[in-house]
């Protein structure tokens, strides 16, 4: 992997998000002054952060199948989808549910958000014609949910 210029990207763990065959990522969370880079893994080469994405990158991300990032802005509970045509971040759903969420997973035309509190999933179905319908998964009595991911099925053979 080719060398990353400056510590910027080292004061806290981050993570970074994969998408159309590169790395995203943001050196700090939420609503603060940050920088982007991308890390372009056939070329083995760092480059810039398109500032539309960078300027609409306010919370957890995912990518859906590496083709569409996903981000949950924290303090204004705003799930949104990164066009990268036009360089912006378009609007999916708006729910005060959604405000301080902590980590994202999308696959399957589904983004699940682990909501601030951590007993509860939101997930948001992408894919059906709008409106977009948005259910809440409830953790386990007494249990607290700590991350999310979304596995493949498995399947049996005979």
């Amino acid at each position: 992997m080719g060398r990353l210029k400056g510590g910027k990207f080292s004061r806290d763990a981050i993570d970074a998000v994969g998408w159309r065959g590169k790395l995203c990522m943001v050196n700090v969370k939420g609503d603060a002054a940050k920088e982007g880079t991308i890390y372009d893994v056939e070329s083995d080469c760092w480059g810039n952060m398109p500032e539309g994405m960078l300027a609409g990158w306010r919370g957890p991300a995912a990518a859906m199948e590496e083709e569409t990032i996903y981000v949950v802005d924290e303090s204004r509970g705003l799930l949104k989808r990164y066009d990268h045509v036009i360089d912006e971040w378009v609007e999916v759903v708006e729910n005060s549910m959604l405000k301080g969420a902590q980590q994202l997973a999308a696959a399957g035309g589904r983004v699940c958000i682990l909501c601030c509190d951590g007993d509860r999933i939101a997930v948001v179905d992408v894919a059906a014609p709008p409106p977009v319908r948005l259910w809440v998964v409830d953790a386990p009595p007494g249990f607290q949910l700590m991350g999310i991911h979304i596995l493949p099925r498995l399947s049996h053979s005979d």
